[in-house]
């Protein structure tokens, strides 16, 4: 059995010393994470958004529209069960003439060492069918007793509305390479793409890849049903590395509510996450 104390000290020392516990697929360095949504983990770890007004926004520049309501969203997430690796999320978003526009914050880690993301997005529509959205990304990172050094990076993302049941996504994350920290450690360079498929109006599936340039490619897929009114069941797939994934949705009016549950197979470990959303219509 795994000594959960044990193991929430190595996993600490290691990230602050920018190294990793386990291969590079299962835990990276300084803001590898991936800043998706309840649903989006739960539905495969999708790096698109599925639903407009939400907290998924703030990973998908490209799904906010020039006629934005105002919005605002939430999150939380407790990684491999533990207090010290949680991450919370805020994003609201609006509209300002042709553009839809959207800022985040993300916190990461504890004291002893924090990462922190502030993201400004905005969205412009090509047509009726191609949506296009450029977010930048101002990195900080905080470590006890080494300092703070700071970066900035930016996402270029795209969807195309094939049909009214298919759209095809892609987006690419700081392709400049950016670093940070004295060692100037690299910053995640990420392309990822995908299907978005909604063979009914009850269902929605999803099949994609992300691939970090530093590492294997993966490979991600995912449903949503929706049995009853307002009430949605998701689960998902990941692989490279081995995850499995379930969650659902609950909407009430202008209110969304997500809950993500990502299960490492090869670690034995699980991640939880929830989150909520308002939008005024």
């Amino acid at each position: 059995m795994v000594n959960f104390l044990f193991l929430r000290h190595t996993i600490l020392v290691i990230l602050i010393n920018g190294m990793t516990l386990f291969p590079p697929n299962y835990l990276f360095a300084a803001f590898d994470s991936n800043i998706l949504s309840p649903i989006q983990n739960a539905a495969g770890a999708f790096p698109f958004s599925v639903y407009r007004n939400s907290l998924s926004s703030i990973s998908d520049p490209s799904n906010l529209t020039s006629a934005q309501p105002l919005f605002g969203a939430g999150g939380i997430s407790r990684k491999f069960g533990l207090k010290d690796l949680t991450e919370s999320v805020i994003f609201v978003g609006s509209h300002y003439k042709d553009l839809g526009i959207g800022l985040g914050l993300a916190k990461f880690g504890n004291e002893t060492y924090k990462e922190t993301t502030l993201s400004i997005s905005a969205t412009n529509k090509i047509k009726d069918l191609l949506m296009v959205g450029l977010s930048f990304q101002f990195y900080q990172l905080n470590i006890l007793n080494y300092g703070q050094d700071n970066s900035f990076g930016f996402k270029l993302s795209a969807r195309y509305k094939m049909n009214a049941q298919l759209e095809a996504l892609m987006s690419i994350l700081n392709p400049h390479g950016p670093v940070i920290g004295q060692s100037k450690e690299k910053l995640p360079q990420v392309i990822s793409g995908g299907l978005l498929m909604k063979p009914s109006p009850k269902i929605t599936g999803q099949v994609s890849f992300s691939h970090d340039t530093e590492f294997t490619i993966s490979t991600r897929f995912g449903v949503i049903w929706e049995p009853v009114n307002h009430f949605h069941i998701a689960i998902g797939k990941v692989n490279q590395p081995n995850i499995f994934t379930t969650g659902g949705m609950f909407t009430f009016k202008n209110f969304r509510i997500e809950i993500g549950y990502l299960s490492y197979a090869n670690l034995g470990l699980v991640t939880y996450q929830t989150g909520i959303s308002y939008t005024r219509l």
